[in-house]
């Protein structure tokens, strides 16, 4: 499955797209929102993953222009805004779905495997007879044995299992498999179809899947008389090792670009104390702001991303004579949130305040 993800701060993006193809999807990661358009009227995305915030066009436009257009791909609107009045702004421009960063990643993926079953009408178990395919587990199984399936092979069964209905060209499946970065040449297409069916027939399947129908492509075959009925679906195990890992090292990622990521909010303090603060300084400040409050949310900074929520606010909203003190008290909060959270590991000492805190 193929996704599209918005969102320009690159810590959460990174993050987003690593938890993504761990599990098996394919992901363009687009920093701008009228890129993101242009892509997602254009491709066969099988889902978009939208920020709010975004340069040239918000996230909020992206989703109403798209259904305007007559698009009826699933979205995800994934952002540090979270206010009941958010989240309807939201769901009428065309979202489907509204999450907050401060999720953790597991929520996440089952969000997206619902909408993708929504879309698909498929079940949460795709099957072919006694061949099983579970995206919570990223798991294959013929008659309840482990298949291990490469990356690209787990991809290819997923998109037919998904579509059982549907002619797929060679392009078609590029289109759904690979990210605009590593498109393939046609005959890798080929290839895959041929690995995957002897991987099929290694596990035990008599009979492939999947059709080969001459000078089209292929198809999902139907399922033979004498080939049983997939059992019941047993209960999801909890999240594998490797997103565990993912996470890990995202975290340590963003939070080696926190001190440069504050410094940016210091200088606009600095900017205000010597009367310099320019509209770009308090754009580019505000931008910041909305970055690291849906990086810290995004990574468990709870208590963090919700101060980072009160600076954008006060940078959009406060008059410029009452910024100066608000913003002092909030960013002195910021750090020894982030202090109290971490420990010096995640920001430097110099960041500690020995004021009290309002």
């Amino acid at each position: 499955m193929k996704i599209l993800l918005l969102e320009d701060d690159p810590s959460t993006s990174d993050f987003l797209a690593d938890t993504l193809a761990t599990h098996r999807y394919a992901v363009d990661a687009i920093a701008d929102g009228a890129t993101g358009l242009d892509l997602a009227s254009c491709w066969p995305y099988d889902l978009l993953i939208v920020d709010w915030m975004l340069p040239t066009l918000d996230g909020l436009e992206v989703c109403r222009r798209l259904r305007a257009q007559g698009s009826r791909t699933p979205i995800l609107m994934l952002t540090s805004r979270a206010a009941s009045a958010d989240i309807v702004a939201g769901l009428d421009a065309g979202a489907d779905d509204y999450l907050a960063k401060s999720c953790d990643a597991a929520q996440l993926l089952a969000r997206v495997r619902a909408l993708l079953r929504r879309s698909s009408a498929a079940a949460p178990i795709l099957s072919w007879g006694e061949l099983r395919l579970d995206p919570a587990l990223t798991q294959v199984t013929y008659r309840h044995q482990p298949i291990a399936c490469r990356p690209k092979e787990y991809e290819l069964l997923e998109l037919f299992l998904r579509h059982p209905q549907r002619m797929l060209t060679r392009s078609a499946i590029i289109d759904h498999l690979w990210p605009m970065a590593d498109t393939p040449v046609e005959g890798s297409v080929t290839n895959l179809i041929k690995d995957l069916r002897q991987r099929l027939k290694a596990a035990g399947l008599v009979a492939s899947p999947i059709e080969t129908v001459y000078g089209l492509g292929y198809r999902l075959k139907t399922v033979p008389q004498d080939e049983p009925e997939a059992s019941p679906a047993h209960e999801a195990r909890p999240p594998t090792p490797r997103l565990d890992k993912v996470m890990q090292q995202a975290t340590q990622r963003f939070r080696a670009t926190l001190e440069q990521r504050l410094e940016v909010l210091d200088r606009a303090m600095e900017a205000l104390e010597s009367g310099s603060f320019s509209l770009e300084q308090r754009q580019l400040a505000i931008t910041e702001a909305h970055r690291l409050a849906g990086g810290l949310g995004l990574f468990g900074y709870t208590q963090a991303s919700a101060v980072a929520e009160t600076i954008e606010l006060l940078l959009r909203s406060a008059p410029h004579h009452q910024l100066r003190p608000q913003l002092t008290n909030r960013l002195e909060l910021l750090k020894r949130s982030l202090l109290l959270a971490a420990g010096d590991e995640t920001v430097s000492p110099s960041y500690e305040s020995p004021g009290a805190m309002p």
